[in-house]
């Protein structure tokens, strides 16, 4: 599936919060979203999941509206991790995950063999199938970001969207999503993942959508976005920079003051 914005503009409590944003995703990568804390970053990925209305502009999934596909043909198309899902009821890991497998089932359609596949995959996949017992209110934040994740994966959609996926997880398992995500992206899906860790996005993903000042700061592949001038400016840091393994590292060392940015021109 691909998504497009066209034009697009959000607000939130009366202030712009993107303004004329033009993008595409493609199937088959795997796109980080970076920027500073209230750039926007959350707010672009749900409507790219088609939860939030845009002020302007519009949102088309294959060339069509959200109205033109349908909520359940999105529902089956796009795939959507967000921050912290609440859990209102003593659900098991494991029917948590099964939640997943809801836009393919109809109005009285039961469990079947596949969904039940599904949720064997996701939960070996995600590196939770220990979990998949426990009661999801007794879970760690790793732990309940893991069965999320799941979640999301059993779902089996062309497109996923995380919201800050490594948040919450430990530096091995951080290693293991991004490389789960990555090899999502390699089988033909597109995946878009809100990011805050530079290395991580640096080393796992194809292209960095830099957001900044109401809009897009930067676009491209992570050597191209990454700059010490683009840096500064967005977040008024310096990096300090390596190589390790013939991949690079940056490091976020000092603060700069930081001019005002302007968003690039589509």
């Amino acid at each position: 599936m691909r998504i497009e914005t066209h034009t697009l503009s959000a607000t939130a409590g009366g202030r712009a919060i993107l303004t004329d944003v033009n993008l595409a995703f493609e199937p088959g990568a795997f796109t980080g979203l970076i920027g500073p804390n209230g750039a926007g970053k959350t707010t672009l990925l749900r409507l790219l999941a088609g939860l939030a209305e845009p002020a302007a502009g519009r949102v088309t999934f294959d060339g069509r509206t959200a109205a033109q596909t349908g909520r359940r043909a999105l529902a089956r198309g796009i795939a959507y991790l967000p921050q912290s899902g609440p859990v209102h009821w003593p659900l098991r890991a494991e029917a948590l995950v099964l939640l997943g497998r809801l836009p393919h089932r109809g109005a009285l359609g039961g469990i079947t063999a596949a969904d039940h596949a599904a949720v064997e995959r996701a939960l070996a996949t995600a590196d939770a199938t220990h979990l998949r017992g426990r009661i999801v209110g007794t879970l760690s934040g790793g732990e309940r970001m893991r069965v999320l994740l799941a979640r999301a994966l059993a779902t089996e959609a062309p497109v996923l969207l995380a919201d800050e996926p490594v948040a919450a997880l430990d530096p091995g398992h951080q290693l293991a999503c991004m490389a789960l995500l990555r090899d999502t992206a390699r089988r033909g899906s597109g995946v878009v993942a809100v990011l805050h860790d530079l290395t991580l996005a640096a080393r796992f993903c194809d292209r960095l959508i830099l957001l900044s000042g109401g809009g897009v700061l930067a676009d491209g592949p992570p050597a191209r976005v990454l700059t010490d001038a683009h840096l500064r400016a967005a977040y008024g840091i310096a990096v300090h920079r390596g190589e390790a393994g013939g991949e690079p590292f940056l490091l976020p060392w000092h603060a700069l003051p930081s001019p005002t940015c302007q968003p690039e021109t589509p």
